[in-house]
C-alpha cells in the first residue's frame, strides 16, 4: 500500500518538473550571450537561404554536412510561459511555418519529444473562425519541407557556440569636414554617442565658423554601448583661416517638418488605421505607409504634405519597409516629387523617376537611401505620386503592394549668396527680400534674423530708400 501512494504521489508531481530542455534559451537576438545551434532533422542540417525576390514558397533547406556559415545558426528565443521562437541569425528573422515572413503571426514553437528529440510546430487559426490548428513543420526527401497536424519529423540542435559580450569597448569616431566658410564636426560609434567641443556638449554634427586667424579645438566624443562601459576618444583640430573671407556668417542647417494632408489610393485594401499614409512622416521607421491594390492593376497613388517653412529641397531619403527585402515588388519603380510655394499655386515637377532601382533605390529592410535633387528654389508644399511599383508581391500574388517606411528632405544650408540685397541668401533678389526689408523696418524682424546684406546705400539702417533700391533691381530699373 505504501509502495502505491509513492508512486501515485510521483505521478502528482511529474507534471509539475521543470522540462529539460535539449538547448539554453536566449532572451532576445539583440542580447547577449546568445547560444547558437546547429538545427537537425534525423541526420540533416537546416540552413535558411532567403531568396532575393521574396518570392519563394520556402526558405528552408537541408545539407549532409553543417558549413561554417550564418544560414546554419539557429538559437531559441522566449521562456517557458510564452514558448520558444525559433530565429536564424543570416536572415535575422524567426521562423514562420517553414518561411521566413518578418515578425508576423503564428510563429513556429518548439514542443519537446522523447529524450533531446523535439518538433517545430505553429499554430493556425482557420479562417472565418477561432479554431486553431496546430500544424508541425516537417521534412522529407521527397517532399522537402512541409506542415502536416501529424508529427511526421523530429529535430535535434547541436551547439555551435556562445556569442558573449565582447569586453573590447569599440571607440567613436571623430571626423572634421572643412568647407569654404564653415567645418563640421561629426561623431559616430555604437550605442549612445555624445560629441563634446571644448568641453561643452554640443548637438551632432557641430558647425564651427572659420574666421580670419587659424583656430585650435578640442574635441571628445564618448559613447555607451548596453552592457559595457563608456568608451571616450579625444582628438585636437585646427581649423585653417578663411583664404577669401566671404561676406556673410555660415550656412544654418534648417529644421523640417513634413506633415501630409490627404493621400489618393483607389482600391486600397490596407488597413490605413495601423499603416496609412501618415506614418510616413511620423519619424519612425519602425512603421510604413502601406498600399494593397488588389484590383489586378496598379493605379496612381499620391500624398500631399507641406513643411514648416519654406525652403531649398537639396536630397530625399527614402527608408525602405521592415520587410523589403522579402518582398522586393513593394518598393516604387516610378515617381514624382511636385512642389509649389503656396497652397493655390500650380504644382512644379522637381523630380521624376522611371526606374527606382536603377537610380540607386536598393531592396534591403528599413534601410535609408539618399536621392540629390537638380533645384534652387524654395518650396513648402509637396505631392509624392507613384505611378508603378517594382512588381506583383503580397500576401496575395495577384495584389500589387506599395510600402516605404519614411520620406525626409535635406534641405540646402542657407547662409548669404554673396549678392547685395539678397537678404534671405536664396541666390536672387526678389520679391522676398522686399518683405525681408519691410519686416525690419516694421520691427516684426531683425537684421540678424536674415544671412544677407540688404543695406543698399550702406548709411548702417534698413529703411525706406532701402527698399526702393531693392524694388529699382527687381524691376530692372
Amino acid at each position: 500500500m505504501k509502495k502505491l501512494l509513492s508512486l501515485l504521489a510521483l505521478a502528482l508531481l511529474l507534471p509539475t518538473m521543470a522540462l529539460a530542455l535539449p538547448f539554453v534559451p536566449t532572451t532576445s537576438p539583440n542580447t547577449l550571450p546568445i547560444h547558437w545551434y546547429y538545427l537537425k532533422t534525423g541526420n540533416k542540417y537546416v540552413y535558411a537561404s532567403p531568396d532575393p525576390t521574396g518570392m519563394a514558397e520556402s526558405d528552408l533547406f537541408v545539407s549532409s554536412s553543417a558549413a561554417n556559415t550564418d544560414s546554419y545558426l539557429w538559437c531559441f528565443v522566449g521562456n517557458s510561459s510564452s514558448g520558444y521562437r525559433i530565429y536564424n541569425r543570416a536572415t535575422q528573422s524567426y521562423l514562420y511555418a517553414g518561411q521566413f515572413m518578418g515578425e508576423f503571426d503564428p510563429f513556429d514553437y518548439f514542443e519537446a519529444g522523447s529524450g533531446n528529440n523535439f518538433y517545430i510546430y505553429c499554430n493556425f487559426t482557420v479562417f472565418g473562425t477561432s479554431t486553431i490548428i496546430k500544424n508541425y513543420l516537417c521534412y522529407s526527401n521527397s517532399n522537402g519541407f512541409y506542415t502536416t497536424m501529424g508529427k511526421d519529423s523530429y529535430f535535434t540542435v547541436a551547439e555551435a557556440f556562445v556569442e558573449e559580450p565582447q569586453e573590447v569597448t569599440l571607440e567613436p569616431i571623430i571626423l572634421l569636414d572643412i568647407y569654404d566658410t564653415y567645418c563640421e564636426v561629426k561623431a559616430y560609434g555604437d550605442g549612445t554617442v555624445k560629441l563634446y567641443v571644448n568641453g561643452s556638449n554640443v548637438e551632432n554634427p557641430y558647425s564651427i565658423q572659420r574666421t580670419d586667424e587659424d583656430q585650435i579645438i578640442n574635441v571628445t566624443a564618448t559613447a555607451q554601448e548596453p552592457g559595457k562601459e563608456m568608451s571616450s576618444v579625444t582628438r585636437q583640430f585646427t581649423i585653417p583661416k578663411l583664404e577669401n573671407p566671404g561676406p556673410g556668417p555660415d550656412p544654418e542647417p534648417v529644421e523640417l517638418t513634413l506633415t501630409p494632408t490627404e493621400a489618393y489610393t483607389p482600391h486600397n485594401d490596407a488597413d490605413q488605421s495601423i499603416e496609412g499614409y501618415d506614418k510616413m512622416f511620423d519619424k519612425s521607421k519602425s512603421t510604413k505607409w502601406c498600399v494593397v491594390n488588389s484590383s489586378g492593376s496598379w493605379e496612381t497613388i499620391w500624398v500631399d504634405f507641406k513643411s514648416n517653412v519654406a525652403f531649398i529641397p537639396d536630397k530625399y531619403i527614402f527608408t525602405t519597409g521592415n520587410d523589403t527585402y522579402y518582398f522586393t515588388g513593394r518598393n516604387p519603380k516610378k515617381w514624382k516629387i511636385y512642389a509649389k510655394v503656396k497652397e493655390n499655386d500650380q504644382w512644379t515637377t522637381i523630380v521624376e523617376v522611371n526606374d527606382g532601382a536603377a537610380a540607386g533605390l536598393g531592396t534591403s529592410s528599413t534601410t535609408d537611401y539618399s536621392f540629390d535633387i537638380a533645384n534652387d528654389n524654395k518650396y513648402q508644399y509637396f505631392r509624392f505620386e507613384v505611378s508603378e511599383i517594382r512588381g506583383k508581391d503580397g500576401w496575395n500574388p495577384d495584389n500589387y503592394v506599395f510600402q516605404l517606411a519614411e520620406f525626409q528632405f535635406v534641405a540646402k544650408a542657407q547662409g548669404s549668396s554673396g549678392i547685395k540685397g539678397d537678404l534671405d541668401g536664396n541666390g536672387i533678389v526678389d520679391v522676398e527680400d522686399v518683405n525681408a526689408a519691410i519686416n525690419i523696418i516694421l520691427k516684426l524682424k531683425s537684421i540678424s534674423d536674415y544671412s544677407g546684406d540688404g543695406d543698399m546705400d550702406s548709411n548702417g539702417i534698413i529703411d525706406v530708400e532701402d527698399v526702393n533700391a531693392l524694388i529699382n533691381i527687381i524691376l530692372k530699373l
